[in-house]
């Protein structure tokens, strides 16, 4: 088999049997290249070392010289002039100068860069010319030893004579420049031999130490598989290839082993995970609202049912605590709070949520202890029932009741006042006809019939209210019906502006055409009262579908005076009327054909602004007697009318 086809563990096994080397071979040699390799770095570092020192001494000797001779050339030219100075000043960062002086050839300092030196002296300005002062004599161009500076620094200068030419005397330029780097480069280099001879004699403890530690390991390794029985001791075996092997088994059983518990791990993930989804589909199915909470109080667990019936007024939030998610002081928050005082199995109360941003709803509220098969308390739960449509039903089924008990006693009762009514209005037809027109008497007679008629009238809405009403079910044109009841509106307020808005094809409606007329008649009548001159009454049909069943949305508004926020609970009760000479019974008889119908009003409104009435009628009705089935030919339109 070729080499290249082979796995990296027979490629060893190969140059083992070729080179005849066992493991303990192969580490020694490994440390012996390392240590060869160590030295090979160290020779080359010090060969770096040696070359960076003599790169940076030709560089800066190079910027000596070349400082001086520009200097002295510009100070030839024109010594003393402030251009001039500027000029030499501007060449020290150039060539990385500290300082530039003119010396004459008596060591006398004639110019320097450095403020701060008095060149007004006779003596020499600083100390470091005291050691080139005897060199100067010789007139010949010379570098300085390297010598210490202030702050641990060092430094060095080179001194080039030139001729003035204004006076023929020769003149020294003296250029001085920090060496710090290479004076430390040149006390290393003094020390490199010892350095050296340390690093390998450290490096060579390193690597015996280095082969102890790495044969004990697998010493113990190999004592401990021969306690605990895993292999039997062979002499053609050394230490460390009986490890590896020993390791090389333990590692397959423990790949084999992890491989079983990651598939369990797997299989017993999916189970939670299942059981999880599982009991999110279940929270999330359910129409009740749950919350789960723990021992702390902290929120673990809710459904998004039980965040639509706390509506918007209350924020429920993970690892939240009841208290806050539910206001410290509401009756939720209270309950729960007895039932961790009391330690109680269950409770359960009604509650009423009055959000701002929501209609009121009421609520039924279990709420129990969750305990393990120990009796260990784990948490709380909270299960939210809607009570609202069932309160309502009751509500409307007391209001029918009443209405029922009023219907019967204003029954009997307009019966005999208008049995009553009939003998006073025929006393006083009487009465009329016996008195002349122009007597004193005659306008109290009129007045009398006049609020006698009134009274009659009264009563006979009365009756037409308590009495029971028998829908006639047919199939008819409300588009038709609506107009006609525009037209009648119009004739009593022609200044009103009306609009009919319909939406998509309107099919025919079955219900009972002479009492819906009533109704919505009513309605339009309000609103014309409702709204001034110049008012604009806006009427809207559509076919849409709510939860169960196709419905006809009728729209009724008005931008008149509106309704007070606190009568808009009332107005469909009877006898409650704002009008001066109202009654009370229209609404009220409105709400009566709309219930009668099975259908639903609602209403909104804003006081200046206007009022809303919506009517949704259904369009399924199964005792319908068999009539026409034509659907009215008007697509979706806006008309004026």
């Amino acid at each position: 088999m070729p080499i290249k086809d082979m796995s990296l563990l027979d490629k060893n096994k190969v140059m083992k049997q070729f080179f005849k080397f066992d493991y303990q071979t192969e580490i020694r040699l490994s440390i012996l290249l390392f240590i060869l390799f160590f030295l090979l770095i160290n020779f080359e570092i010090v060969y770096l070392l040696n070359l960076s020192k003599k790169g940076w001494n030709e560089e800066s000797l190079q910027n000596l010289k070349g400082g001086a001779y520009s200097t002295s050339q510009l100070w030839q030219n024109d010594p003393g002039n402030p251009k001039t100075i500027a000029k030499i000043k501007s060449l020290l960062p150039l060539w990385g100068l500290k300082r530039v002086d003119i010396l004459n050839q008596h060591g006398d300092l004639l110019f320097s860069s450095d403020d701060k030196i008095d060149i007004g002296r006779l003596q020499p300005a600083d100390s470091s010319l005291n050691l080139f002062k005897s060199k100067l004599t010789s007139g010949k161009n010379f570098f300085s030893e390297i010598y210490p500076g202030p702050q641990k620094r060092f430094y060095q200068s080179y001194f080039y004579p030139f001729t003035d030419y204004k006076s023929q005397a020769t003149l020294f330029c003296r250029v001085e420049k920090e060496v710090s780097r290479l004076e430390w480069m040149e006390r290393i280099s003094r020390y490199e031999g010892w350095v050296r001879g340390l690093g390998i004699l450290g490096v060579v403890f390193m690597a015996l130490l280095l082969l102890r530690n790495i044969f004990s390991p697998y010493q113990q390794m190999k004592r401990k598989a021969e306690e605990e029985k895993i292999f039997s001791p062979s002499g053609k075996k050394e230490d460390i290839e009986s490890v590896v092997e020993v390791f090389q088994k333990v590692i397959t059983e423990l790949k084999e082993k992890e491989r079983k518990l990651q598939e369990l791990y797997v299989q017993t993930d999916n189970k939670a995970r299942n059981l999880e989804r599982y009991n999110e589909y279940i929270l999330r199915s359910i129409n009740n609202g749950v919350i789960i909470c723990d021992n702390q109080g902290k929120i673990s667990g809710f459904n998004q049912s039980a965040q639509k019936l706390l509506g918007p007024d209350f924020d429920l939030n993970y690892n939240q605590h009841y208290k806050q998610a539910l206001a410290k002081n509401h009756a939720l928050c209270n309950m729960l709070e007895g039932l961790v005082i009391k330690k109680d199995l269950s409770a359960e109360t009604e509650i009423e949520i009055d959000g701002k941003r929501q209609p009121t709803r009421f609520l039924l509220a279990n709420s129990g202890l969750l305990r393990d098969e120990n009796e260990n308390i784990l948490g709380l739960v909270l299960v939210l029932t809607d009570l609202t449509e069932l309160k309502k039903i009751q509500q409307k089924i007391v209001q029918q009741q009443k209405m029922a008990s009023i219907g019967e006693i204003s029954a009997g009762l307009a019966h005999e006042l208008r049995n009553s009514m009939g003998a006073l209005l025929g006393y006083c037809k009487m009465l009329k006809k016996g008195i002349k027109e122009g007597s004193t008497a005659y306008p109290v007679v009129e007045s009398i019939l006049a609020e006698s008629l009134t009274l009659e009238n009264l009563l006979q809405r009365f009756l037409d209210f308590a009495k029971p009403l028998e829908v006639k079910w047919i199939k008819f044109d409300l588009l038709e019906l609506i107009r006609d009841c525009i037209k009648i509106a119009q004739e009593k307020k022609p200044e009103v502006k009306f609009s009919l808005k319909v939406e998509g094809e309107m099919p025919l409606l079955p219900g009972d055409p002479l009492l819906l007329r009533q109704a919505f008649q009513n309605l339009i009548l309000n609103s014309i009262e409702a709204v001034s001159d110049n008012g604009e009454i806006k009427i809207s049909l559509k076919k849409s579908n709510d939860e169960r069943e196709p419905i006809i949305e009728l729209i009724i508004q008005d931008n008149g005076c509106g309704i007070p926020e606190g009568n808009l609970d009332q107005i469909f009760k009877p006898f409650f009327t704002s009008k001066e000479k109202g009654i009370g019974l229209g609404l009220s008889l409105v709400k009566k054909i709309i219930d009668l119908h099975k259908g639903k009003i609602e209403v909104e409104s804003e006081t200046g602004k206007g009022t809303i009435f919506s009517i949704f009628l259904s369009l399924t009705e199964p005792e319908i007697k068999p009539e026409s089935a034509k659907v009215s030919n008007l697509k979706t339109a806006e008309v004026s009318i």
